[in-house]
């Protein structure tokens, strides 16, 4: 369950590229709760009279005495809230929430892996680390179309200057010639910026194309499957957001209890993504199995691709997270 609701107040918002932003936020009321580098929060607004929320990782360390999220201006929330978050204004927050991080996956040499925006849970778990442990071996590699695309340069530069131990390279797409890692993260990268790979565990975090990209590069290289941590705020494999029901395709039959609808679903497609295909609003935030904002009940045939934030009680209940849960049969589903 998402361990707290409350409302935050606005102290702080910085452009850090042309198309990054980063607010910082206090609590209107007590003390923040206590967090975890690498966790996330869901941030609610309205747009056009409806309410609106996704999830974000706080791009903060628990050092600092403010929460913030680092956003890129793409998709209608975040686009939204560019446009309209700031200094001052109050907004609903969830959270803190997610096990992606050094404590619960804790590790003596971590290498950092990470692409645009994945840069934000690694950024928090860089500085934590090294807040409780200055001299940490740690190898952290970020991929960014071009320097101008690079979130939190001058402060990936400057931390890895103040610690020895803190290797750090940038990948880019668009670079001078003479720069030293042109094009996108190869083997052959990996291998000399991180030669002792297979005896470090690694954390992932960018856009699907890459991670997965990445996944087989490090699977090819022989790194353990137990040693990969991942993170990604999207679909699970081979799901689909909007895949339209074809006429004649074969499908199940989704029942929405309350009204008694009955809404097409694919083999493979998740309950969001048939319900939101049908028009019916409900509310999703991290869309990754992760936060629990679109718990459902269900009865029927399902498999789920996540079980965070559910109990044994829920399971056996059929509660299920709705944007990782596909269907083997006709379903009902409540929310």
């Amino acid at each position: 369950m998402i361990s707290t609701s409350l409302t935050l107040r606005c102290i702080g918002r910085r452009a850090d590229t042309h198309d990054v932003t980063s607010w910082q936020f206090v609590a209107t009321e007590g003390a923040l709760p206590a967090v975890l580098a690498g966790q996330c929060v869901t941030l609610h607004t309205e747009i056009d009279g409806k309410p609106q929320c996704r999830a974000y990782t706080l791009s903060s360390s628990p050092q600092d005495p403010f929460w913030q999220v680092t956003i890129k201006d793409v998709g209608l929330v975040s686009h939204h809230l560019h446009q309209t978050l700031q200094l001052g204004d109050e907004i609903r927050v969830d959270g803190p929430f997610g096990d992606f991080n050094l404590a619960v996956l804790p590790c003596e040499r971590p290498l950092l892996l990470s692409a645009g925006s994945g840069i934000t849970p690694m950024w928090a778990m860089l500085r934590d680390e090294l807040a409780k442990r200055p001299d940490a071996d740690i190898r952290f590699i970020h991929s960014a179309r071009s320097p101008e695309d690079v979130i939190f340069a001058s402060d990936q530069a400057t931390l890895a200057e103040a610690h020895a131990g803190v290797r750090h390279a940038l990948v880019l797409e668009q670079a001078p010639a003479a720069y030293p890692w042109v094009g996108r993260l190869t083997p052959a990268m990996l291998r000399e910026l991180a030669p002792d790979l297979l005896a470090r565990h690694v954390y992932l975090c960018g856009p699907a194309p890459y991670m997965a990209a990445v996944c087989t590069m490090l699977a090819e290289l022989g790194l353990p499957a137990e040693q990969l941590h991942q993170e990604s705020f999207g679909l699970p494999a081979g799901t689909s957001r909007t895949a339209p029901v074809e006429a004649g395709s074969d499908h199940f039959w989704l029942t929405l209890k309350k009204s008694g609808k009955k809404v097409k679903i694919l083999p493979g497609q998740t309950l969001l993504a048939a319900l939101e295909g049908a028009g019916e609003t409900m509310v999703a935030a991290c869309r990754a199995g992760v936060c629990g904002a679109c718990r459902c009940t269900t009865e029927g045939e399902i498999e789920r691709q996540s079980v965070m934030t559910l109990s044994a009680q829920d399971l056996e209940s059929g509660v299920a997270l709705a944007c990782s849960c596909t269907i083997r049969g006709d379903v009902s589903v409540d929310y």
